[in-house]
C-alpha cells in the first residue's frame, strides 16, 4: 500500500501519484493491483469516432477549397477565408468541450471568442463594420437568452445565475460606446441589445439586489 505524506492518506492500487494532490507517493508497491480510483475517459476518447469524422471532414473541406482556388486563381484567395472559418469552428468546438461541465462559463467564453474572431475577420477583410453592427449585439442577446434558458432548465443556484448574467449584460452595454462614437452603420441591433441589457440589470438590482450584494461580498471577501 502506498502513502501520501502531504495528504496523510493511504492509497491502494498501483498508482505512483496521489489522486488528491498529484504528489509522489512513498513506498509504491511493484505488484499491480486493481485500481481503486477508476480512470474517467475524456470527452474526446468517449466520442473518438465522431471527432475523427469531424476532423476528416474539416481537413477534406480545407484541402478541396484550396485545390479549387488554385485551379481558378482569378477568383481571388477565398480559400483563405474557408480555412479561417474552419479554424474558428474548431476553436469554438474545443472550447465547448473543455467547458462542458460549466455551461454558463462556457457560454461566456464562447461569447468572448465569437466577438474577438468576428472583429478580426471583419478587420482582415477590409472592415465593413458587420462585426459590430450585427455580430456583437446579436451574440450578446443570444447569450442572455441562452443563460436564462440554461438556469431555468437546470435549476442552478441564484448566485451562479447572477454573476454570469450580470457579466453578459455588461457585455451587452458595450455597443452603446460604438453608437456614441458613431462607429455603427446599422444602429437597431445595438440599441435593442443595450436596452435589453439595461432592463436585465435593472431587474436584477430590483428583484435580486440582496443576493447580488451577498455574492459580491462572498467573491470579494468583504
Amino acid at each position: 500500500m502506498s502513502f501520501c505524506k502531504k495528504c496523510g492518506v493511504s492509497i491502494t492500487g498501483n498508482r505512483k501519484t496521489c489522486p488528491l494532490c498529484q504528489g509522489i507517493l512513498s513506498e509504491v508497491e511493484t505488484e499491480p493491483k486493481e485500481e481503486t480510483f477508476p480512470v474517467i475517459p475524456s470527452a474526446y476518447r468517449r466520442h473518438n469516432l465522431f471527432f475523427r469524422i469531424l476532423m476528416f471532414a474539416a481537413v477534406s473541406a480545407g484541402i478541396l477549397s484550396l485545390a479549387i482556388n488554385l485551379m481558378i486563381p482569378q477568383s481571388g484567395w477565398w480559400s483563405v477565408f474557408v480555412l479561417f472559418g474552419i479554424a474558428c469552428a474548431w476553436i469554438s468546438v474545443a472550447l465547448a468541450v473543455r467547458k462542458r461541465y460549466n455551461v454558463p462559463k462556457g457560454i461566456m467564453y464562447e461569447v468572448a471568442v465569437i466577438l474577438i474572431l468576428s472583429v478580426l475577420w471583419d478587420w482582415g477583410t477590409g472592415w465593413r463594420g458587420w462585426s459590430i453592427d450585427f455580430v456583437f449585439p446579436c451574440t450578446c442577446l443570444a447569450a442572455m437568452i441562452s443563460l436564462a434558458i440554461v438556469f431555468r432548465v437546470h435549476h442552478m443556484p441564484v448566485r451562479d445565475y447572477l454573476i454570469y448574467f450580470t457579466l453578459n449584460a455588461m457585455f451587452g452595454i458595450i455597443p452603446l460606446i460604438f453608437y456614441i462614437t458613431g462607429s455603427l452603420k446599422i444602429i437597431y441591433p445595438s440599441l435593442v441589445c443595450v436596452a435589453v441589457s439595461f432592463i436585465s440589470i435593472a431587474a436584477l438590482v430590483l428583484f435580486q439586489g440582496d443576493a447580488m450584494r451577498a455574492e459580491l461580498k462572498r467573491r470579494m471577501h468583504v
